[in-house]
Protein backbone atom coordinates (compact mmCIF):
# COMPACT_ATOMS: atom_id res chain seq x y z
CA UNK A 1 0.00 0.00 0.00
CA UNK A 2 2.71 2.46 0.61
CA UNK A 3 4.46 1.64 -2.11
CA UNK A 4 1.76 2.17 -4.89
CA UNK A 5 0.84 5.56 -2.60
CA UNK A 6 4.42 7.09 -3.05
CA UNK A 7 4.35 6.32 -6.75
CA UNK A 8 1.76 8.92 -7.36
CA UNK A 9 1.61 11.06 -3.53
CA UNK A 10 4.89 10.46 -1.57
CA UNK A 11 2.78 12.74 0.99
CA UNK A 12 -0.03 10.39 1.58
CA UNK A 13 2.38 7.66 1.67
CA UNK A 14 4.18 9.36 4.73
CA UNK A 15 0.85 10.49 6.63
CA UNK A 16 0.07 6.40 6.23
CA UNK A 17 3.00 5.62 7.50
CA UNK A 18 2.84 8.13 10.48
CA UNK A 19 -0.60 6.93 11.27
CA UNK A 20 0.11 3.43 10.71
CA UNK A 21 3.45 2.80 11.98
CA UNK A 22 4.47 5.04 14.53
CA UNK A 23 0.93 6.62 15.49
CA UNK A 24 -0.74 3.30 16.37
CA UNK A 25 1.63 1.12 17.57
CA UNK A 26 2.80 3.98 20.34
CA UNK A 27 -0.69 4.46 21.42
CA UNK A 28 -0.88 1.06 21.75
CA UNK A 29 0.72 1.12 24.88
CA UNK A 30 -1.64 2.89 26.38
CA UNK A 31 -4.06 1.38 28.37
CA UNK A 32 -6.86 4.61 29.16
CA UNK A 33 -8.75 6.81 26.91
CA UNK A 34 -6.30 6.60 24.24
CA UNK A 35 -7.78 3.91 22.85
CA UNK A 36 -11.14 5.67 21.68
CA UNK A 37 -8.38 8.09 19.70
CA UNK A 38 -6.27 4.83 18.33
CA UNK A 39 -9.76 3.96 16.61
CA UNK A 40 -10.82 7.18 15.08
CA UNK A 41 -7.23 7.14 13.97
CA UNK A 42 -7.74 3.44 12.82
CA UNK A 43 -10.88 4.69 10.48
CA UNK A 44 -9.56 8.48 9.32
CA UNK A 45 -11.43 9.65 11.26
CA UNK A 46 -8.26 11.58 13.19
CA UNK A 47 -5.60 13.10 11.77
CA UNK A 48 -2.87 12.60 13.92
CA UNK A 49 1.06 13.08 14.01
CA UNK A 50 4.00 11.97 16.26
CA UNK A 51 6.58 14.34 16.95
CA UNK A 52 9.71 12.32 15.80
CA UNK A 53 12.00 14.79 14.32
CA UNK A 54 13.54 15.36 17.69
CA UNK A 55 16.09 13.02 16.50
CA UNK A 56 16.98 15.59 13.82
CA UNK A 57 16.75 18.20 16.33
CA UNK A 58 19.23 16.74 19.20
CA UNK A 59 21.65 16.03 16.62
CA UNK A 60 21.46 19.84 15.97
CA UNK A 61 21.85 21.18 19.33
CA UNK A 62 17.83 22.01 19.21
CA UNK A 63 16.70 22.97 23.03
CA UNK A 64 12.45 22.60 22.19
CA UNK A 65 9.86 20.55 24.11
CA UNK A 66 6.80 20.36 26.55
CA UNK A 67 7.04 19.41 30.46
CA UNK A 68 3.66 18.49 32.21
CA UNK A 69 3.66 21.76 34.72
CA UNK A 70 0.66 21.81 37.75
CA UNK A 71 -1.77 19.28 35.76
CA UNK A 72 -0.95 20.69 31.97
CA UNK A 73 1.49 20.70 28.83
CA UNK A 74 3.03 23.18 28.36
CA UNK A 75 6.19 24.64 25.56
CA UNK A 76 6.66 24.46 22.13
CA UNK A 77 7.81 21.61 19.52
CA UNK A 78 9.86 22.64 16.68
CA UNK A 79 9.39 20.57 13.44
CA UNK A 80 6.69 18.78 13.58
CA UNK A 81 5.56 16.67 9.67
CA UNK A 82 1.72 16.61 9.64
CA UNK A 83 1.41 19.81 11.97
CA UNK A 84 -1.96 19.80 11.05
CA UNK A 85 -3.23 16.95 12.85
CA UNK A 86 -6.29 16.65 16.05
CA UNK A 87 -3.62 14.41 17.92
CA UNK A 88 -0.18 14.34 18.37
CA UNK A 89 2.36 11.98 20.31
CA UNK A 90 5.51 13.84 22.00
CA UNK A 91 8.45 12.64 24.54
CA UNK A 92 7.91 15.38 27.55
CA UNK A 93 11.39 17.06 28.81
CA UNK A 94 10.74 15.28 32.18
CA UNK A 95 12.87 12.69 34.87
CA UNK A 96 10.76 9.92 33.73
CA UNK A 97 10.70 11.08 29.62
CA UNK A 98 7.00 10.83 29.59
CA UNK A 99 5.55 9.68 26.37
CA UNK A 100 2.24 12.12 26.23
CA UNK A 101 -0.91 11.76 24.05
CA UNK A 102 -2.32 15.34 23.45
CA UNK A 103 -5.59 15.47 21.70
CA UNK A 104 -5.69 19.34 21.63
CA UNK A 105 -4.91 22.25 23.56
CA UNK A 106 -1.77 22.59 20.99
CA UNK A 107 -1.53 25.64 18.29
CA UNK A 108 0.58 26.42 15.22
CA UNK A 109 2.92 29.27 16.03
CA UNK A 110 4.76 29.45 12.78
CA UNK A 111 4.59 27.18 9.51
CA UNK A 112 8.20 26.07 8.54
CA UNK A 113 9.24 26.52 4.88
CA UNK A 114 10.15 23.15 3.01
CA UNK A 115 10.78 21.97 -0.52
CA UNK A 116 9.62 17.94 -0.45
CA UNK A 117 6.28 16.42 1.13
CA UNK A 118 4.19 19.77 0.21
CA UNK A 119 1.45 17.62 1.20
CA UNK A 120 2.01 17.46 5.20
CA UNK A 121 2.21 20.85 6.72
CA UNK A 122 5.88 20.75 8.33
CA UNK A 123 5.52 23.46 11.85
CA UNK A 124 6.02 24.32 14.96
CA UNK A 125 3.66 24.07 17.61
CA UNK A 126 2.90 26.08 21.20
CA UNK A 127 1.57 23.77 23.57
CA UNK A 128 -0.70 24.78 26.57
CA UNK A 129 -2.86 21.88 27.15
CA UNK A 130 -5.22 20.06 30.01
CA UNK A 131 -6.37 17.38 27.48
CA UNK A 132 -3.45 14.73 27.51
CA UNK A 133 -2.64 11.51 28.46
CA UNK A 134 0.30 9.97 29.71
CA UNK A 135 0.93 6.64 27.87
CA UNK A 136 4.07 5.31 28.97
CA UNK A 137 7.63 6.11 30.52
CA UNK A 138 10.74 6.38 28.17
CA UNK A 139 8.80 8.49 25.38
CA UNK A 140 11.83 9.11 23.29
CA UNK A 141 13.55 5.69 23.49
CA UNK A 142 9.92 4.69 22.43
CA UNK A 143 9.67 6.85 19.61
CA UNK A 144 13.36 5.98 18.40
CA UNK A 145 12.88 2.16 18.61
CA UNK A 146 9.43 2.81 16.73
CA UNK A 147 11.41 4.42 13.90
CA UNK A 148 13.96 1.56 13.80
CA UNK A 149 11.25 -0.58 13.59
CA UNK A 150 9.80 0.03 10.33
CA UNK A 151 12.52 -0.85 7.89
CA UNK A 152 10.30 -2.43 5.43
CA UNK A 153 8.03 0.46 5.66
CA UNK A 154 10.31 3.22 4.88
CA UNK A 155 11.31 1.41 1.86
CA UNK A 156 8.62 0.72 0.58
CA UNK A 157 7.72 4.28 0.64
CA UNK A 158 11.20 5.25 -0.89
CA UNK A 159 10.83 2.28 -3.56
CA UNK A 160 7.49 3.37 -4.73
CA UNK A 161 9.26 7.36 -5.42
CA UNK A 162 11.67 5.55 -7.47
CA UNK A 163 9.14 3.70 -9.17
CA UNK A 164 7.05 6.28 -9.85
CA UNK A 165 10.05 8.81 -10.92
CA UNK A 166 11.36 6.18 -13.60
CA UNK A 167 7.83 5.45 -15.01
CA UNK A 168 7.44 9.56 -16.06
CA UNK A 169 10.50 9.13 -17.41
CA UNK A 170 10.34 5.93 -19.65
CA UNK A 171 7.31 7.68 -20.43
CA UNK A 172 8.79 10.89 -21.34
CA UNK A 173 11.80 9.37 -22.99
CA UNK A 174 9.53 7.46 -25.67
CA UNK A 175 7.88 10.81 -26.90
CA UNK A 176 10.71 12.95 -26.44
CA UNK A 177 12.36 13.23 -29.68
CA UNK A 178 15.46 14.82 -30.48
CA UNK A 179 17.67 14.84 -34.61
CA UNK A 180 14.47 12.71 -35.33
CA UNK A 181 15.00 10.17 -33.01
CA UNK A 182 13.25 9.33 -29.24
CA UNK A 183 15.27 9.85 -27.01
CA UNK A 184 15.08 5.79 -25.73
CA UNK A 185 17.14 5.27 -28.55
CA UNK A 186 20.35 6.72 -27.11
CA UNK A 187 22.40 4.45 -24.76
CA UNK A 188 23.03 6.84 -22.10
CA UNK A 189 19.09 7.41 -21.72
CA UNK A 190 18.52 3.61 -22.30
CA UNK A 191 21.07 1.95 -20.47
CA UNK A 192 20.49 4.57 -17.60
CA UNK A 193 16.70 3.91 -17.23
CA UNK A 194 16.94 0.06 -17.85
CA UNK A 195 19.63 -0.42 -14.92
CA UNK A 196 17.74 1.67 -12.64
CA UNK A 197 14.31 -0.89 -13.21
CA UNK A 198 16.07 -3.25 -13.01
CA UNK A 199 17.32 -2.57 -9.52
CA UNK A 200 13.97 -1.34 -9.07
CA UNK A 201 13.14 -5.14 -9.46
CA UNK A 202 15.47 -6.37 -7.19
CA UNK A 203 14.70 -4.12 -4.55
CA UNK A 204 11.09 -4.90 -4.93
CA UNK A 205 11.95 -8.91 -4.79
CA UNK A 206 13.53 -8.36 -1.92
CA UNK A 207 11.68 -6.30 0.59
CA UNK A 208 8.88 -8.54 -0.58
CA UNK A 209 10.86 -11.78 -0.52
CA UNK A 210 10.97 -14.36 2.26
CA UNK A 211 13.52 -13.04 4.00
CA UNK A 212 12.71 -11.13 7.53
CA UNK A 213 15.95 -10.61 9.60
CA UNK A 214 16.68 -7.58 11.18
CA UNK A 215 19.87 -7.29 8.44
CA UNK A 216 17.73 -8.01 5.39
CA UNK A 217 15.35 -5.00 6.62
CA UNK A 218 18.34 -2.65 6.73
CA UNK A 219 19.74 -3.89 3.59
CA UNK A 220 16.16 -2.81 2.18
CA UNK A 221 15.77 0.47 3.50
CA UNK A 222 19.84 1.27 2.77
CA UNK A 223 19.36 0.01 -0.89
CA UNK A 224 16.12 1.25 -1.39
CA UNK A 225 17.18 4.84 0.06
CA UNK A 226 20.05 4.80 -2.66
CA UNK A 227 18.19 3.60 -5.14
CA UNK A 228 15.27 7.13 -4.89
CA UNK A 229 18.18 9.21 -4.94
CA UNK A 230 19.65 8.21 -8.18
CA UNK A 231 16.35 7.05 -10.09
CA UNK A 232 14.53 10.48 -9.28
CA UNK A 233 17.72 12.63 -10.06
CA UNK A 234 18.16 10.08 -13.49
CA UNK A 235 14.12 10.80 -13.97
CA UNK A 236 14.75 14.82 -13.95
CA UNK A 237 18.31 14.53 -15.96
CA UNK A 238 15.79 12.63 -18.53
CA UNK A 239 13.62 15.80 -18.43
CA UNK A 240 16.08 17.70 -19.43
CA UNK A 241 14.88 21.59 -18.29
CA UNK A 242 11.20 20.48 -18.45
CA UNK A 243 12.05 18.32 -15.54
CA UNK A 244 11.92 21.16 -13.07
CA UNK A 245 8.40 22.81 -14.00
CA UNK A 246 5.90 21.00 -11.79
CA UNK A 247 3.79 20.77 -14.75
CA UNK A 248 5.77 17.44 -16.18
CA UNK A 249 5.43 16.23 -12.51
CA UNK A 250 8.89 14.68 -11.94
CA UNK A 251 10.28 17.14 -10.12
CA UNK A 252 8.44 16.13 -6.73
CA UNK A 253 9.70 12.89 -6.83
CA UNK A 254 12.92 13.94 -6.64
CA UNK A 255 12.04 16.42 -3.74
CA UNK A 256 10.67 14.20 -2.05
CA UNK A 257 13.23 11.41 -1.85
CA UNK A 258 15.81 14.05 -0.35
CA UNK A 259 12.85 14.85 1.95
CA UNK A 260 11.66 11.93 3.04
CA UNK A 261 15.66 10.59 3.91
CA UNK A 262 16.20 13.53 6.21
CA UNK A 263 13.44 13.00 8.36
CA UNK A 264 12.64 9.14 8.05
CA UNK A 265 16.21 7.23 6.50
CA UNK A 266 18.95 9.00 9.12
CA UNK A 267 21.83 7.15 6.59
CA UNK A 268 24.39 7.38 8.51
CA UNK A 269 22.70 5.38 11.84
CA UNK A 270 21.27 2.93 9.22
CA UNK A 271 24.70 1.93 7.60
CA UNK A 272 26.28 2.15 11.23
CA UNK A 273 23.78 -0.24 12.02
CA UNK A 274 24.17 -2.65 9.19
CA UNK A 275 27.84 -2.46 9.36
CA UNK A 276 27.55 -4.02 13.47
CA UNK A 277 25.50 -7.08 11.85
CA UNK A 278 27.90 -7.77 8.77
CA UNK A 279 30.71 -7.87 11.39
CA UNK A 280 29.40 -9.04 14.22
CA UNK A 281 30.48 -5.86 16.73
CA UNK A 282 30.86 -2.11 16.40
CA UNK A 283 32.26 -0.97 13.30
CA UNK A 284 32.55 2.22 10.97
CA UNK A 285 32.62 4.69 13.99
CA UNK A 286 36.15 6.30 13.11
Amino acid sequence: MLEELARCSPSAAVKVLITNSLFLPLVMESQGTGRGVLRDAASAKVNVAVDHCFVLEKRHGGNSGVAVEGGRVKGRVEHVLNGGADAIIIAAKDPKNSLLLVKSGFKVSEELPRLGLRGLRFVSLDFDSTDFEMITENGSRLIEAALGAIDLEVASVFLGLAAGALAKAVEYSRARTTFEHPLKDYQPVAFGLSGLRAEEEMVRDFIYGERRDAAAKKIARVRAAALAKRATNQALQVHGGYGYFEDFGVEKFYRDAMAFSILFSKEEDDMEKLSEQVFGSKAGFL
